[in-house]
């Protein structure tokens, strides 16, 4: 990292994945082993983000660039940052998750639309159902008077056709 071009490299590449993100969590990996920190890469990643711990200086550097300066008073410590790419909740989800297994790994701040989130927002955030669970419940709720309705009118066929003297005709199996 001696390399001043090196350093400019990381700073600009920082600065970039900060750009794109629409989360981002600094929290402190010190003490935490390699082996947890793998697989907790891999979690991340699986939610189409990315963690990585990085210099304090030159990340404060790519965030002096941004609107995400406030971050720059909490980086101190060994700090590993997760950017969130696609969805804002499933990262926090994830690091929370890891979080409860390893004691040592603990939060420092996050960014997210505009605006600074502090631990407590983070946990509250975690909490928040993700995209794939409110698309379920969507889809259970539409589902929920479709049903209903199509009760309501098999039972109306079966009435009109015991009223007119017809057999009632069996209504085919979904």
């Amino acid at each position: 990292m001696k390399d001043l071009s090196n350093k400019e490299a990381y700073v600009k590449e920082f600065a970039e994945k900060l750009a794109k993100s629409q989360v981002v969590v600094l929290a402190n990996c010190e003490g935490v082993r390699v082996s947890e920190m793998t697989a907790l890469r891999k979690a991340v990643r699986e939610t189409g983000s990315e963690l990585r711990v990085v210099k304090n200086t030159l990340l404060c550097r790519a965030l002096h660039t941004t609107a995400m300066k406030e971050l720059e008073g909490h980086m101190s410590g060994n700090t590993a940052v997760t950017f969130g790419y696609k969805d804002p909740i499933a990262p926090v989800k994830a690091l929370f998750e890891f979080a409860e297994k390893a004691k040592k790994f603990t939060f420092k701040a996050g960014y997210m639309e505009g605006k600074m989130l502090n631990v407590a927002e983070l946990t509250a955030l975690s909490k928040v159902p993700g995209r794939k669970e409110l698309l379920g419940m969507l889809a259970s709720a539409v589902q929920g008077p479709i049903r209903k309705l199509a009760g309501i009118l098999d039972a109306l066929r079966m009435k009109r056709e015991e009223a007119s003297g017809a057999a009632p005709v069996e209504a085919p199996a979904a």
